[in-house]
């Protein structure tokens, strides 16, 4: 059986260190963990999640390719059912941004033993690399996948120091330094949206609509300066 990833979740497998086991948080069917095997870019993962329904699927799915010797399915939250060390690799995909931090700050201990997180947010990415800014990870790796009409940010981050700019903070210190074929029309998508935001928030009236209005055009400057100035030559 051949498993087909998105284009968000082969941005995920990619940025995963090959040769090393793995554990993918939250795995729901288990495409990834299954990829990660069948192509031999991991020995063995570890799946977890923390529904019933989908755990049994991802299961079903496992033994039917008879791959219960290298994917290990564990029903729980986050990352509660990992010892530290057991995976190189920490992938969490398709979850908000504060999810994720969460998930980080409630097992620390384990976090904190795994040689990288592949983290691919549905939102608040600007948050969350300023967690990881915070708590002792370096950004190493980011990617944009466009799947199904959406865009999606990859972050993989490895222990270490940073100090990110609020550019790099906002937009991504690696997709800024080296030139992505998706970031200029996904900055051009987000400036188109954003204007319209302030259109609509220009009708309304009060405190909260100004100040709305007034950080929504610091944002499109700083998209607007950067797709003027060209993409790529800073140092991730």
């Amino acid at each position: 059986m051949k498993i087909k990833l998105s284009e968000r979740l082969l941005s995920v497998a990619r940025l995963v260190l090959p040769g090393l086991p793995a554990a993918d948080i939250g795995t729901d069917h288990s495409y990834l963990p299954v990829y990660l095997i069948i192509n031999g870019i991991c020995p063995s993962v570890i799946a977890t999640e923390k529904a019933r329904g989908p755990f049994d699927n991802a299961c079903q799915l496992v033994e039917l390719l008879s791959l219960s010797r290298h994917i290990d399915m564990r029903l729980g939250s986050g990352l509660t059912v990992l010892s530290a060390g057991e995976a190189a690799t920490i992938t969490m995909a398709g979850m908000g941004g504060y999810v994720i931090r969460d998930i980080l700050n409630a097992s620390p201990e384990v976090a904190s033993t795994s040689s990288r997180l592949v983290l691919q947010p549905q939102k608040n990415c600007s948050m969350l690399r300023r967690y990881l800014q915070e708590t002792g990870w370096r950004i190493v790796a980011e990617d944009i996948a466009y799947d199904y009409g959406f865009y999606y940010e990859i972050i993989a981050a490895e222990p270490g120091y940073m100090e990110l700019s609020e550019d790099e903070t906002l937009f991504g210190p690696c997709l800024l330094a080296q030139p992505h074929p998706l970031l200029s029309r996904y900055l051009g998508l987000q400036l188109a949206d954003m204007q319209m935001l302030m259109a609509q928030l220009a009708d309304k009236a009060g405190i909260e609509a100004e100040e709305r209005c007034a950080a929504l055009s610091i944002k499109v400057n700083k998209i607007q300066n950067i797709l003027a100035a060209g993409i790529g030559g800073r140092q991730c």
